[in-house]
């Protein structure tokens, strides 16, 4: 079976993110990643990634290795502290923004600490613009630092208490400067209890500098729905549960260590200065009997690759402690030891084992997964812990506070026992992230928690012997699945009729993706990263209902993608898409046009023999102007049809959403003929518009990009910043293109 390095995607990606300079070949890539750890977990890491069971997240893949040739940090995110009230520190936090970045990381950060617009201040300015217009300053250095042509990913939250928290929710629409910066809010127990039971709740901020104590009063509930409709509109912003990240780690009995914010992608929650350093191990590598009578986890098979990725994860800090950007990064590798041990492959696993994604069956079979997941991991850091010391900070009266400790000591006294004896390695154990550019990478597809974004999707060939030939890529469970049952291609309707247990994203009732959150959030010290993917039609009372249950649940944090919204912002891709203003554009008219340049197509349907559709064209090659003469049918029904589409066309209303909109309708007597065989037929009379419109609109497009692609278009979201394929998928807090492997978050 062809290895995941052999594929044109593996290889893509690998020569596009992950090479370095004097690297040709997949097996120097591997020997060099391998290279940085002890000589038995080398031998058996070796063997993972080659096999695509065990993988380190995407900053250790480039920068493993990378000493004596740049600078470059193995971690991919880090949390700064919230900046103080005064402009030195701002600027401070400004300076650190820079050099995290510089070395390839990503940042979040808490604006909490920054007084409110509008109050009061000791300089010449009199009044402050409050805590959010200090982001365009961090924006700025996004901009200017990039990271191999990219900007680094930036997540900016903000707790619900603040004043600022209506301009906060708003800013996206109010500052599109700030377009590429994920922003969340952190929820406090105390304000989503007002929210369910509609009661007030006050916003507070006391102005060290001045004195000043500022108090408002709103109704939770009230801002709570605009929130859910903000989400609606544009996928942002996120939330976070402040309190359950605090009051559920291995370290909620350390006072001294406090959660302010997660990372961009949400799955690691940490205290000031402190880096997520992230593995995956990929589930359906470890499905035995794949789709047969008794699919099970081979967990002698699956505890073994726990404990060499969590030797390994502690083996990166050591060989990335010099590397660090900040010195008070060093200082927490010494205090906490973080690592953040995860999975991918999940959904296909589901498939592997004929379980439907979110089914109570599926949950608790992802339940026990991730329970031998946590104990594995801590018995693993417990025998480290023995072998070279606990993390600096390690206090076991400290540690035996903590409810995941409580919960290892009900679910294996064992652990317990060694962990009482041996301390800990790790602060932090468990965090499960999106791995949207891996999982592509190593053949999955299927990243982090997510369930499967599209059973299949037609891909076109660069290589050089078949260029241009298009192929359908599966999902690897659903590739596997059909070559179990000696099946070939067939379409994704197909194979949901055929295996029920199948489901994608759009599919699975949000409510099922909340409740497998909940039964894995309670085996993950840490935090997991998860979107819900709703269709176009969701309402902004679905959304509500979402985060409601989340909590709820005691879910540490969720975020919502709903198909059509205006979530081009963390896709890092610019529009110049203005606001629009109804009843304002005035159509271009033909007399201003000197000449223009035709041609006439002929279309087929049930009632026009032959339907002559001429499209005109401006001397500059753009689609003006549509005239149609048919033999047949209702002519002032196809005169209202072609008079509006060239209505559309002169005010500048895009072609490609012209035509879909045309292409949608379908005639029931056309579709009775084709079904009697005739291939001439078009769908309908506005189908038939739509076909010539897309024909001959192909025909100015050199790029195959651009041009109209019926299925693509329904089934993909936005172009790909990096390779400009219209295949970016949301995956887990992040978003991911299924073409290159680019990712927000890597």
């Amino acid at each position: 079976m062809e290895k995941w390095y052999e594929t044109e995607i593996g290889q893509g990606i690998l020569k596009a993110k992950y090479y370095h300079p004097d690297e040709k070949t997949p097996q120097e890539f591997m020997d060099r990643v391998v290279s940085i750890f002890s000589h038995d977990v080398k031998t058996k890491m070796r063997k993972y990634i080659e096999d695509a069971a065990v993988c380190p997240a995407g900053r250790t893949l480039y920068a493993a290795g990378s000493k004596g040739k740049f600078k470059g940090s193995l971690s991919n995110c880090y949390i700064l502290p919230s900046p103080e009230d005064n402009i030195e520190s701002i600027f401070k936090t400004n300076e650190e923004i820079a050099k995290i970045f510089s070395y390839g990381g990503g940042i979040g950060v808490n604006i909490s600490g920054l007084r409110p617009k509008d109050s009061k201040v000791t300089n010449v300015a009199r009044t402050s613009t409050g805590s959010v217009s200090f982001l365009k300053i961090f924006d700025s250095t996004g901009e200017v630092i990039s990271q191999n042509g990219r900007r680094g990913a930036m997540l900016v939250g903000l707790n619900c208490d603040h004043p600022d928290i209506y301009e906060f929710l708003h800013m996206k629409q109010h500052n599109e400067k700030l377009a590429s910066m994920n922003i969340s809010i952190l929820f406090s127990d105390a304000f989503m209890d007002a929210v369910v039971n509609d009661k007030e709740f006050t916003l507070s901020f006391d102005v060290e500098a001045t004195g000043e104590k500022i108090r408002r009063t709103i109704r939770a509930s009230e801002f709570f729905d605009e929130y859910c409709r903000t989400q609606w509109d544009w996928g942002d912003p996120g939330a976070l549960f402040i309190d359950r990240l605090n009051d559920y780690t291995l370290l909620s009995g350390y006072d001294d260590y406090r959660i302010e914010i997660t990372n961009p992608c949400g799955e690691f929650g940490g205290n000031a200065y402190n880096s997520c350093n992230l593995m995956s191990i990929n589930l359906y590598q470890f499905i035995a009997d794949k789709f047969g009578d008794a699919p099970h986890l081979d967990e002698a098979s699956f505890d073994e690759a726990v404990h060499t990725a969590v030797r390994a994860l502690d083996e990166v800090l050591d060989y990335g402690y010099d590397t660090q950007p900040l010195e008070e990064n060093r200082k927490c590798i010494d205090d906490w030891r973080s690592v953040g041990l995860g999975i991918m492959g999940l959904a296909d696993a589901l498939v592997a084992m004929k379980m439907r994604y979110g089914d109570d069956d599926a949950n608790e079979w992802v339940a026990s997964v991730m329970r031998h997941l946590l104990i594995e991991a801590a018995r693993a850091s417990a025998e480290l812990a023995g072998e070279k010391g606990t993390f600096g900070r390690y206090d076991w009266e400290k540690t035996k506070k903590s409810p995941i400790i409580s919960l290892i000591k009900g679910e294996a006294p064992d652990v317990y026992a060694l962990i009482e004896k041996n301390g800990l390695r790790n602060g932090t154990l468990i965090s499960i992230a999106p791995t949207g550019t891996i999982s592509l990478l190593m053949g999955t597809f299927t990243g982090g928690c997510e369930p499967i974004y599209q059973i299949s999707y037609e891909r076109t060939t660069h290589k050089m012997e078949t260029q241009g030939k298009s192929f359908r890529v599966y999902a690897h469970a659903v590739r596997d699945l059909l070559d179990y049952h000696h099946l070939g291609d067939l379409t994704n309707d197909e194979i949901k009729r055929r295996f029920p247990f199948v489901i994608e994203s759009h599919d699975v009732p949000y409510a099922h993706r909340v409740k497998l959150q909940a039964a894995m959030q309670k085996y993950v010290d840490n935090s997991i990263s998860s979107t819900v993917n709703l269709r176009s039609d969701a309402t902004p009372d679905d959304i509500r209902a979402i985060y409601v249950e989340a909590w709820r649940s005691h879910c540490k944090g969720i975020t919502v993608f709903r198909d059509g919204c205006k979530r081009g912002n963390i896709l890092g891709v610019k529009h110049d898409d203005k606001a629009i203003e109804y009843d304002t554009v005035q159509p271009r008219h033909r007399d201003d046009i000197e000449r223009v340049n035709g041609c006439t197509l002929v279309r087929h349907t049930s009632c026009v023999d032959k339907m002559y559709i001429t499209i005109n064209k401006t001397p500059d090659g753009q689609i003006f102007e549509v005239f149609t003469n048919a033999s047949g049918g209702c002519a002032s029904n196809i005169a209202t049809i072609t008079r509006l589409t060239s209505l559309a066309l002169r005010s500048g209303i895009r072609v490609k959403e012209i035509i879909k909109q045309l292409a949608t309708a379908k005639c029931s007597a056309c579709q009775a003929l084709i079904r009697d065989g005739r291939r001439d037929i078009s769908l309908s009379c506005g189908n038939a518009i739509a076909s010539a419109l897309a024909e001959v609109y192909n025909e100015t497009k050199e790029d195959e990009g651009e041009k109209y692609h019926d299925e693509v278009e329904a089934s993909v979201n936005r172009e790909c910043p990096e390779c400009h394929h219209k295949s970016l998928k949301p995956e887990g807090n992040c978003v991911t293109c299924m073409w290159c492997g680019w990712s927000k978050c890597s």
